[in-house]
């Protein structure tokens, strides 16, 4: 039967054989269930028992350590888990010590917050918080990418490095999305973690993976004015002002669909493309969160003259049922006009928005002008659109050279 005596002989002579005893301690808060007398406290070196001979111990546990001039106690691991054992209470005062060591010698950053509860230092609490900090269908997204980090989960975020960063990636791409969805949680993630060292919550300049390389799409249909005019005299009168303004500025489906009357200023003869209608149905700012004005020519001015509603509408173009138009509908309507027309029929965007800029391209408009007409952040887009009509002018001309040559042999 141990002692209380030797049991505190057996701490001093631990005590005294390294200093790394004297960071920290093992207590805790119950007493001995058979005397009702208080547990004494231990540097690591000998368990916690009942010094009166009962020979009990404890079930919980708990740290004392002094550091940067401050008593703390730590009920927690640094994952977050009660200390419910000798040996777990032993192995994170071996972790606390050996992250003071660590800070003290400059290599490595201690804070005690790691010790305290999980909602306050680990991953999934930091990223509610920066999800709270976005609204609509933004809000939406990061809830739909945030199923995708499971693997942060229950990681302290001072402790997530660049090799857990790569992990979590190598496992993402084996899921089977999208490079381009890929892309987009990583985006996001870049965003979290910028944020989180902003605010101090890490310190390590994380290193992330690069972003997969992904080719302009290709534009490979189009309609040439002839044909859009064929299209356009098939669609409803009552939707006819939409898909004028479609044709005319280019401007993607939902920009149009979420155009505000607001964004016209007619004194000065300008409108100003700055919403779009996201995914969720809620109206946000552009897809490049920049905005760019559609300056009133003759044509322009008609066509948002035809589609004036009433005073207390919100939105540019209403639909027969006087609501605001969905791309589904303009979809639906656009195909069975190219059917009307005897025109096969394309997807919307690419018989709107990419039939524009072709016709512009085709009438010999400056490169960098089409370019601002679109909204591109880059040239590339557009001189992609350059050399599908070059290609097609090219084939034109080789077929008409053959046609030639059969004649002549005639």
């Amino acid at each position: 039967m141990l002692s209380r005596t030797s049991i505190n002989n057996n701490i001093d002579l631990n005590i005294n054989q390294g200093g790394d005893f004297m960071k920290g301690s093992i207590a805790t808060y119950q007493t001995c269930p058979k005397c009702g007398a208080k547990f004494p406290s231990s540097k690591g070196g000998f368990p916690i028992i009942c010094g009166n001979g009962c020979q009990t111990q404890p079930t919980k546990f708990y740290i004392k350590y002094y550091f940067k001039g401050k008593d703390h106690i730590a009920y927690l691991d640094r994952s977050g888990d009660a200390i419910h054992h000798w040996g777990h209470a032993v192995a994170a005062l071996g972790e606390i010590r050996t992250g003071m060591d660590l800070h003290k010698k400059g290599k490595g950053f201690f804070d005690p917050a790691i010790y305290q509860k999980q909602s306050k230092t680990g991953f999934t609490p930091f990223w509610e918080q920066f999800r709270a900090k976005y609204k609509g269908g933004t809000a939406d997204k990061l809830k739909a990418i945030g199923a995708h980090l499971s693997f942060f989960e229950g990681f302290q975020m001072r402790d997530i490095s660049s090799f857990n960063i790569d992990a979590w990636w190598d496992g993402l791409q084996q899921k089977g999305f999208s490079e381009r969805y890929q892309n987009d949680i990583l985006t996001w993630v870049k965003s979290f973690f910028k944020w989180a060292k902003q605010v101090k919550v890490i310190q390590e300049e994380l290193v992330f993976p690069k972003s997969i390389s992904i080719p302009e799409p290709e534009v490979d249909e189009w309609l040439t004015e002839t044909d859009q005019d064929a299209v356009f005299e098939k669609i409803p009168d009552c939707d006819k002002p939409i898909f004028d303004w479609l044709f005319l500025t280019g401007c993607r489906v939902n920009e149009a669909c979420g155009l505000k009357r607001s964004d016209t200023d007619w004194k000065r003869g300008v409108t100003t493309i700055q919403h779009t209608v996201k995914r969720d149905g809620t109206v946000g700012p552009t897809k490049s969160k920049k905005s760019r004005r559609i300056l009133h020519s003759p044509s322009i001015k008609r066509c948002l003259l035809a589609s004036t509603v009433a005073l207390h509408m919100e939105y540019q173009f209403m639909n027969k049922w006087g609501r605001r138009y969905s791309d589904d509908y303009l979809r639906d309507t656009f195909h069975q006009a190219c059917l009307n027309a005897g025109i096969e029929p394309i997807k919307l965007k690419n018989g709107t928005r990419h039939s524009a800029g072709m016709r512009l391209l085709d009438r010999g408009h400056d490169m960098e002008a089409v370019r601002k007409f679109y909204g591109h952040s880059t040239v590339r887009m557009t001189q992609h659109y350059a050399k599908i009509l070059e290609d097609s002018m090219t084939d034109m001309f080789e077929r008409g050279a053959e046609d030639n040559r059969i004649k002549l042999k005639k």
